[in-house]
């Protein structure tokens, strides 16, 4: 067991219904870790000092009561485990705070809870909630995958929506003016403005790295594993009489494609990210996000507004422009039924495909490059026109790029006109079959 998940785990220790092998793992991970034994001893302090050991003395019609209603005394053994269970919950949110229990809300407060305490809270907070709305500005553009942050665009708005429902989630994430996704707890449904539709499977991830920001315990759990893995990231801690900010310093590399890549080198950032959480609650309230390159600092995120436990209707979060699924064009990569083929294709090197695909695409025939070109199918008829004529050279070695599964291939396009540009295609083959396809670059 790793310290994570110890300590998402450490308010179960205290639920006598916890399974015990998670028990049991969690007590060898005791025995193995002193940090997380020294955060167990703390948090136990404050279960105990939060948790009654005396029944209050009642009046004699209420013992009365008692005594003449013996029916009920299971349902008290249930009530004492949920304050021993609620006592857990605020012991997390509270572990840590020196000058006692109500150090955390006062502004004269000598001592705060330590970062990933704060954390902590704010992650068990969010799982309670019911739903959860986000809206955000972030330097993107609206026709892009979800992943895509260029710190030299302009703001585009993006909406977040979800609710759960027993086991199931639904949400919808919105850009304004391009693609939109929902998922109905059975698919995903991904559409933009020019009318292309796409469905996959709940693990298709379409919103890719904005998948994040679907739940804030997702978001929040990103940041603090960040802490103990990045050697290099700092933190600071501020407070006012409601509110926690923490802001964290780690280093990014950018969503853009850069030509230095081609050198072996890979533009990165220095990423600023701030939260801003509520005392009173616990909830992340606001969260902005800089990042810095050159001594040039630049606003690429900010929230407008994070709201929990709103009402929603699955119904109206998970509703598409169509009323069937006939028309949608699907996820998954098509098979290639021919075995001679099929052994062609994967024996081909990121740049020979490259070749293939870009030679298809030049001279107006897609179709025999189709299953490369699956996820632009709907697009394909306007990107052999741009390309149509066009002579492809300075085809490179495939470059690997920071947190991408696939490769990136670059080229020389020169058009009939004479212009010309270094462009790229970015491939990857971590699909059934192996075979090289295009995600992203056209």
């Amino acid at each position: 067991m790793k310290c994570e998940d110890f300590k998402n785990h450490i308010a179960d220790l205290c639920d006598r219904q916890t399974d015990e092998n998670i028990k049991a793992a969690c007590m060898q991970h005791l025995e193995e870790c002193a940090a997380c034994r020294a955060y167990y001893e703390e948090f136990m302090h404050t279960v105990d000092l939060l948790t009654p050991h005396h029944e209050p003395a009642a009046s004699r019609p209420a013992k009365a009561a008692i005594v003449q209603a013996p029916q009920r005394k299971g349902a008290v053994r249930k009530l004492g485990r949920r304050l021993l269970q609620a006592a857990a919950v605020v012991a997390i949110f509270l572990a840590g705070v020196g000058t006692g229990l109500s150090g955390f809300f006062s502004a004269e407060a000598e001592a705060t809870p330590s970062i990933p305490l704060v954390f902590d809270q704010s992650i068990s907070r969010s799982r309670q909630a019911g739903s959860f709305t986000l809206s955000l500005r972030v330097r993107t553009t609206p026709g892009e995958n979800f992943a895509y942050i260029d710190p030299a665009a302009g703001f585009t708005r993006i909406r977040v929506s979800s609710m759960r429902v027993g086991p199931q989630s639904y949400w919808r994430m919105e850009k304004e003016g391009g693609r939109t996704i929902v998922a109905d707890g059975h698919k995903q449904y991904m559409w933009d403005t020019g009318g292309n539709g796409v469905c996959g499977n709940l693990d298709a991830n379409f919103a890719e790295g904005f998948a994040a920001l679907l739940h804030p315990e997702s978001l929040l759990e990103q940041q603090k594993s960040a802490l103990g893995q990045d050697g290099d990231t700092q933190t600071e801690q501020t407070e006012t009489d409601s509110t926690i900010t923490i802001v964290t310093h780690t280093k990014v590399y950018g969503s853009i494609v850069s030509p230095a890549l081609l050198e072996g080198r890979e533009d990165s950032y220095r990423c600023t990210t701030e939260n801003v959480f509520s005392k009173a609650d616990g909830c992340l309230k606001a969260i902005r996000m800089w990042w810095e390159r050159d001594g040039r600092k630049t606003l690429v995120l900010e929230s407008e507004h994070i709201a929990y436990d709103v009402p929603l209707s699955a119904a109206r979060l998970t509703q598409r422009p169509d009323s069937t699924q006939e028309d949608w064009q699907t996820a998954q990569t098509p098979l290639v039924d021919a075995p001679e083929r099929l052994a062609r294709l994967q024996e081909e090197t990121a740049t020979q495909a490259a070749r293939r695909i870009l030679d298809a695409l030049t001279q107006g025939r897609p179709q025999t490059a189709a299953e490369a070109l699956h996820a632009y199918a709907g697009g394909l008829d306007r990107i052999c026109e741009r390309m149509k004529g066009g002579r492809i050279s300075d085809i490179s070695e495939p470059q690997e790029k920071q947190g991408y599964a696939g490769v990136v291939v670059f080229y020389k396009l020169t058009r009939p006109d004479g212009s010309a540009a270094t462009l790229h295609l970015s491939l990857r083959r971590d699909n059934p079959q192996g075979i090289w396809t295009v995600d992203g670059g056209l």
